[in-house]
């Protein structure tokens, strides 16, 4: 919902190469920030995180970055993706996946999107 006349925007950031771009942008610029998976470490300031089922537990963020965020797994987004029709029509990936909890729970008004590409500088299979 537009709050007097600035839309809310919230900045989707993934684990693609380019993410990096973001480490300086202003904070400021967005309502909220959500993180998926790794995304997490680009930088300090994000609000939500959204992992994998798969994702490993050493990865996780530990200590400081739980005071300001929350973090949310299957049990939050497959309810919410459903309400858009489920994995079948909203699709698999964690990009997506994310982008669904996302527009379900925080409603913005404009969905950002960095690093969610999946285009990774590595050759063969990076994704399915």
């Amino acid at each position: 919902m537009v709050i007097d006349g600035t839309p809310n925007v919230i900045l989707l950031i993934g684990s693609a190469p380019d993410v990096v771009r973001c480490e300086a942008w202003p904070k400021q610029a967005f309502g909220k920030i959500v993180a998926i998976n790794n995304a997490w470490r680009v930088r300090p300031d994000w609000d939500f995180l959204v992992h994998a089922g798969d994702f490993p537990a050493e990865r996780m963020p530990q200590g400081d970055p739980l005071q300001q965020a929350q973090i949310f797994s299957a049990s939050h987004y497959v309810p919410a993706q459903n309400s858009f029709g489920g994995f079948v029509y909203a699709g698999g990936t964690m990009s997506m996946t994310a982008a669904y909890w996302t527009i379900h729970s925080q409603k913005p008004d404009v969905l950002a999107f960095l690093g969610c590409d999946m285009i990774y500088d590595q050759p063969g299979n990076t994704h399915f």
